[in-house]
């Protein structure tokens, strides 16, 4: 975060002028701010006791110190101070994504102590943002969402919609590979106010993972199971610096929640607190991600129809009994063939709906990745996999 200065008067007029228009009281919107943060004992403020003068947090928060920008932040929020809302976007704006620098922000080995610091920093003058109810800008919160995934969801999600379509169409496109919740947010929020393209990019990104078990004749195939498990970060010490919150987004309503994207499957954020980042990783969204069942659900969202109704499965299987190459070949074709149709359906009803364009609909189909599972022991006749599927449709490269 480089060293903030004071913006000129006549830009801070110009600046608080178009904020007054830009910022609007969210509680009626259900957006209910947490409790003023308080000080712990473990806290140790550069004013001691106490909540210091509004000039003295004004200009922590211009000194471009970390420390002293994450207790103006912290400091401006316990005192609800309004008047500290244009020095809390400005350094909000200045913000410079450092995944652009390193590789995983969540790995403090990979950053330098003023890196550490600077993000810290800007947990704090977020979690103010958030809980005062300040609507961001879009082009702040395009910088902030490489490394603030979740907190950059919460303030998207309080954007109107007419404001919000075209940054959530590029957050949901953006894939980034930490920003799995923000991702999931933004389609659930284009889901409820699709923009062009965005249904006919969901419907071709859902990658349908199908099982073909092949079997002697009369036998059944073999079972198999999958599993697996989430490391979130630990919170360590750090000292002299205050406690700021951090969101957690679910979809499991809690105590304290707040309900971010209603619809299918509503989407909540908590609030965490902590004396540094704790990332954005599985841990803090635990669920939230947009996998193919998760944009299957979506689909069925904007066509208003239960997920039951959509004649596809994500993972289905099949079984075929194996006499000959040239029969598992036909009867292998005629499996694509089958669930190919069904995806043309969901394109076909997107179109009806006007969600999706006709040429649009002749090239969205969803990916099919076919799992060879053999299940006829040994000695039996190698199948090769072929070269010839229809398009959108291929072998996968990992074994099961």
């Amino acid at each position: 975060m480089p060293k903030p200065s004071a913006l000129s008067a006549f830009a801070r007029v110009m600046f608080c002028g178009a904020l007054i228009l830009f910022i609007a009281p969210l509680q009626a919107a259900g957006q209910n701010p947490e409790p003023n943060p308080s000080y712990s004992p473990a806290q140790k403020s550069p004013a001691g006791d106490g909540v210091p003068s509004e000039n003295t947090l004004e200009s922590w928060l211009q000194s471009g110190d970390p420390r002293l920008v994450a207790w103006g932040a912290h400091d401006a929020l316990v005192a609800r101070d309004r008047n500290l809302i244009l020095d809390l976007l400005s350094l909000a704006g200045q913000w410079q994504p450092l995944s652009g620098t390193i590789s995983d922000p969540r790995t403090p080995t990979e950053m330098s102590p003023e890196q550490t610091d600077q993000r810290d920093a800007m947990v704090a003058v977020l979690d103010a943002l958030i809980q005062m109810n300040v609507p961001v800008p879009a082009d702040i919160l395009r910088a902030l969402a490489p490394d603030f995934g979740n907190a950059a969801a919460v303030l998207l999600s309080r954007m109107p919609p007419e404001e919000s379509g075209p940054l959530s169409f590029d957050l949901y496109r953006s894939r980034t590979e930490h920003g799995y919740g923000l991702q999931y947010v933004s389609a659930a929020l284009l889901a409820l106010h699709p923009v062009p393209g965005f249904a006919a990019d969901l419907l071709a990104n859902v990658s349908v993972q199908a099982y073909v078990h092949v079997v002697l004749p009369g036998s059944k195939p073999n079972g198999m199971g999958f599993s697996g498990s989430c490391i979130g970060p630990s919170d360590g010490p750090r000292e002299d610096w205050p406690m700021s919150g951090q969101y957690a987004l679910s979809k499991q309503k809690s105590d304290g929640a707040m309900l971010l994207v209603a619809g299918i499957d509503p989407i909540y954020a908590t609030r965490k607190q902590s004396v540094q980042y704790l990332g954005d990783g599985c841990s803090m969204s635990w669920g939230v991600s947009l996998g193919p069942g998760e944009r299957f659900r979506l689909i069925a969202e904007m066509l208003s129809i239960p997920p039951e109704e959509i004649p596809w499965e994500i993972c289905p299987t099949t079984t075929i009994e194996f006499q000959s190459l040239l029969q598992f070949d036909n009867d292998l074709l005629a499996f694509v063939e089958e669930q190919q149709d069904k995806y043309r359906a969901t394109a076909d009803a997107l179109a009806a709906h006007d969600l999706v364009t006709a040429p649009e609909a002749e090239q969205c189909l969803p990916e099919l990745i076919l799992h060879l599972i053999d299940d006829r022991g040994k000695g039996a006749i190698p199948i090769p996999k072929r070269s010839d599927l229809p398009a959108r449709v291929e072998w996968s490269s990992l074994p099961i």
